[in-house]
């Protein structure tokens, strides 16, 4: 198993949770957009955790990484926030949409000290994310060499992204009413060629 992320604080977090479950593993400080260069060896499977890609501005570049990162064969797999999940207003009274699900090619920037890793305040408030629509995330893959084997779309998530949410036995989700409205979750598996 092999940890890649820009933060050593989170690596550190990763290696103490592999080493209390007796795990070994691999742990590269890098940017992931660059991981190909900074990790050594090929790959069964590549994951990507739910709240990776809205931080990144460059999704070819992103998918680039995971063909190369991958053995013939070998499988992606993505658990993230849906694009329309993210373009709504999490305030609102009710579903309403707030901000870009098509990427206009500008960073939405945020100035938000709070962090959504726990309570306590973060050193660097600013942020900068960027909206990707579910074509733009598949077109990726599939334009780097993967082919798509199944997209799924849920209504539940691990976080509270709204103040309106109720919590489920599976996380969080809208209110009934409303929760077959608006999808929150996508997966895509992907295999290389």
């Amino acid at each position: 198993m092999t940890g890649v992320d820009f933060s050593s604080s989170a690596l550190a977090s990763a290696a103490s949770l592999a080493k209390h479950l007796s795990l070994d593993g691999t742990w590269v400080e890098t940017d992931v957009l660059d991981a190909r260069a900074a990790v050594t060896g090929d790959f069964d499977l590549v994951y990507t955790s739910i709240g990776t890609i809205n931080w990144l501005p460059d999704l070819d570049r992103w998918a680039t990484q995971i063909t190369g990162l991958l053995r013939a064969g070998g499988t992606f797999y993505i658990r993230d926030g849906h694009p329309v999940l993210y373009g709504l207003d999490e305030h609102a009274d009710g579903l309403h949409m707030r901000y870009p699900y098509f990427n206009t090619g500008h960073a939405q920037v945020w100035d938000e000290e709070t962090t959504y890793a726990g309570n306590g305040t973060v050193e660097h408030p600013r942020t900068y994310q960027w909206a990707h629509p579910l074509s733009d995330i598949l077109n990726s893959l599939i334009k780097a060499g993967l082919q798509i084997l199944r997209v799924d779309e849920g209504t539940t998530l691990p976080w509270k992204f709204s103040p309106r949410m109720v919590q489920v036995p599976d996380g969080f989700a809208w209110p009934e009413t409303e929760r077959d409205l608006v999808p929150c979750t996508y997966t895509i598996i992907a295999r290389k060629l």
